[in-house]
């Protein structure tokens, strides 16, 4: 077989392009567990205070820990129907939210 000039180029195009594909790969599933994280910190911040706001809703205000995690609201209007919350989970994520309640039609 004769030798020429056009193997090594070669070659090395086609290693350049596999490491661009596989960083690129590498690059795009970091992005989608970082994002599942943050949808896994939403849902579960999102529960436990609706948990904690289910046991304390008589109180215009309160301070829960739930779990490991630390819970403030307060009431926003006079008859408690808007709450103001915040939730600060074990590992630092902070969701704030405001929670609306209907009204009952109770004689």
């Amino acid at each position: 077989m004769k030798p020429n000039a056009f193997t090594l180029p070669f070659t090395i195009f086609i290693a350049l392009i596999t490491i661009a594909i596989v960083s690129g790969s590498a690059s795009i599933f970091k992005t989608q567990v970082q994002y599942e994280k943050m949808i896994q910190n939403y849902y579960l911040a999102s529960t436990e205070l609706n948990l904690a706001f289910m046991q304390a809703q008589k109180t215009s205000n309160f301070t829960e820990e739930y779990g490991t995690s630390k819970i403030k609201c307060g009431s926003v209007k006079s008859p408690p129907t808007e709450y103001k919350c915040q939730i600060v989970l074990e590992n630092g994520y902070e969701l704030s939210k405001k929670i609306f309640l209907e009204k009952n039609n109770e004689p």
